[in-house]
């Protein structure tokens, strides 16, 4: 039996039993190893996507204004269905927000092997998005206030990935130059190692001079190395 890697999840590797991604159909190649597999968080979707306390403090802030430019001026049984409405609106927006949230958790899985990273993503139609590493130019980790974060790639000049077909796991304003984003990572640090030696030891192994490591700046805010969208 083959000894494990120090980068590779417990249970990843059984021998030569064919090894797969979690939603992808075709096992790995003999000689690609997975070293990591994960979903985002659909709290942190919420939070930090869709941007869920903007949208509820907005809805509380317009329908406290109303509120207090309405009460008194016209009859309580009016006042009441019109607040009732105004509620309704809110509590259906917020509810989408957090229905699409956890449609994007569940149908996500983000996959790094020894040759490349893995977005089984789409939630009405699953595909699979592979970037090589040696098409990717660097990557950048953002962390947020909570101890969340994500990591953007930046793809080599030539290489296009459709922003419909990425989104949301892209950055927001990068429409002509994609950039694939692993979001809603609880534990980004730790993913943002593995990604790194994984595409330094790509690199040396394919004998490029150029190894690509993971940029981030200690002590820095998030917006200094990736800005969060």
């Amino acid at each position: 039996m083959s000894t494990s890697s120090p980068l590779e999840t417990p249970g990843h590797v059984a021998g030569d039993a064919p090894v797969f991604i979690r939603g992808v159909s075709h096992p790995l190649p003999p000689d690609e190893r997975l070293l990591w597999e994960g979903a985002p968080k659909a709290g942190l979707i919420a939070r930090h996507v869709f941007h869920r306390w903007l949208v509820v403090g907005y809805f509380a802030i317009v329908t406290g204004w109303w509120v207090s430019q309405t009460y008194g001026t016209v009859e309580s049984d009016a006042f009441l269905p019109m607040l009732g409405m105004r509620l309704l609106l809110a509590a259906i927006v917020i509810g989408t927000v957090e229905f699409l949230a956890r449609t994007i958790a569940s149908t996500t899985v983000y996959a790094i092997t020894s040759k490349r990273l893995v977005l089984k993503i789409g939630m009405v139609l699953p595909m699979s998005i592979n970037v090589p590493f040696r098409i990717v130019q660097n990557a950048g980790v953002g962390k947020f206030r909570d101890g969340s974060g994500q990591i953007a790639l930046s793809l080599i000049k030539g290489q296009r990935l459709a922003y419909i077909a990425l989104w949301p796991h892209c950055k927001v304003f990068s429409i002509n130059h994609p950039q694939p984003v692993l979001r809603g990572l609880q534990d980004v640090d730790r993913v943002s190692a593995i990604l790194r030696d994984a595409i330094v030891a790509e690199a040396a192994a394919s004998g490029s001079a150029d190894a690509i490591v993971t940029e981030r700046a200690a002590g820095a805010p998030a917006s200094a190395v990736l800005q969060p969208t």
